[in-house]
């Protein structure tokens, strides 16, 4: 049983080592643009591929050669990251907790507006809000939805045509 388990650990950690080589490569990509997206993208994901790479390369070279201290290192990073996704999770429901959309007559999508989210979120969004429209603005998205909203004569702008922050939705 123990052989088993130890090859089992040695594969999980093989494709994830693998998988974390196109991460890592995504993070390495962005750096070559200068949107401002991207390049906000870039460090989480170099970041998190890196972490990746560690991690699952201590399980790989402890479970298949028997180096106890690198399962041991393993076991208590993993632990600290499944800690870490419940903390974050449970940060999102509390940010985002009474900011449910309400329903729009006529339409298959929820409005949502920003007074409903918490204050820190919105504390958040007012201090990034340059980032966050010009991260739109330059999207492909804004052309279609700018197309659309003007081939469908609707005179109500969207959060993504306006340039304050607590004005998302229709005004």
């Amino acid at each position: 049983m123990y052989r088993f388990s130890n090859t089992v650990i040695g594969f999980l950690n093989l494709f994830t080592l693998l998988a974390s080589i196109p991460i890592i490569g995504g993070g390495l990509w962005l750096a070559r643009s200068s949107a401002t997206c991207e390049t906000f993208l870039q460090t989480p994901l170099l970041v998190i591929g890196f972490v990746i790479l560690i991690i699952s390369l201590a399980g790989f070279i402890g479970a298949c050669f028997h180096v106890a201290w690198a399962l041991w290192f393993y076991l208590f990073v993993m632990l600290l990251l499944i800690g870490a996704l419940l903390g974050l999770t449970m940060f999102g429901f509390v940010v985002t907790g009474g900011g449910g959309g309400a329903e729009v007559a006529g339409r298959v999508y929820r409005e949502y507006r920003l007074e409903r989210y918490s204050a820190w979120l919105r504390n958040w969004e007012a201090r990034n809000w340059e980032t966050i429209r010009s991260c739109v603005v330059g999207s492909k998205a804004y052309i279609f939805f700018q197309k659309r909203q003007s081939s469908n004569n609707k005179k109500k702008k969207h959060f993504y045509c306006n340039n304050n922050p607590s004005g998302t939705g229709p005004k």
